[in-house]
């Protein structure tokens, strides 16, 4: 039986290659395997949105449109698209919430936390068979706001 007379630099350089060859093959089976797993996230829920207006000023019947600052207030944690903002004035005795007309603002945009000023119109509506003057006169005016 002949036995291969190698010198040693040449055994060296045989045991590197067969080091790297194994080495690659590992490698490579190392980064095509496949696996599965799963994992979780939390969605967020939205906060309400606030919505307020300052003082329009003097309503009376017939009057024409009064405007007003209308403030729309985004909680923190994401944006929320609104579409419009609408309200309805509030009954206060004998001063009926259907003797005002709210004008429903069109945003249709997505809104950014934080408090965002809008421009709403109110105005007094004319009633032929009933004066509201004397029935509104002085009577606090509350809008009850909401959007969708």
């Amino acid at each position: 039986m002949k036995r291969f007379k190698f010198r040693r630099r040449t055994w060296v350089l045989l045991a590197v290659l067969v080091a790297a060859a194994v080495a690659a093959v590992s490698g490579y089976a190392y980064f095509v395997t496949s696996g599965s797993g799963t994992g979780t996230a939390t969605v967020a829920t939205p906060g309400g949105i606030t919505i307020w207006n300052d003082d329009p000023g003097g309503l009376w019947p017939d009057s024409a449109w009064h405007s007003m600052n209308v403030y729309l207030n985004v909680p923190g944690g994401g944006n929320q698209y609104v579409t419009s903002v609408s309200g309805n004035v509030a009954t206060y005795g004998g001063c009926l919430g259907t003797f005002f007309e709210v004008y429903t603002i069109p945003v249709n945009s997505e809104e950014t936390p934080g408090t965002h000023t809008l421009t709403g119109y109110v105005r007094m509506l004319t009633n032929e068979s009933l004066d509201q003057t004397p029935l509104c006169e002085g009577a606090p005016m509350t809008i009850n706001w909401s959007s969708n």
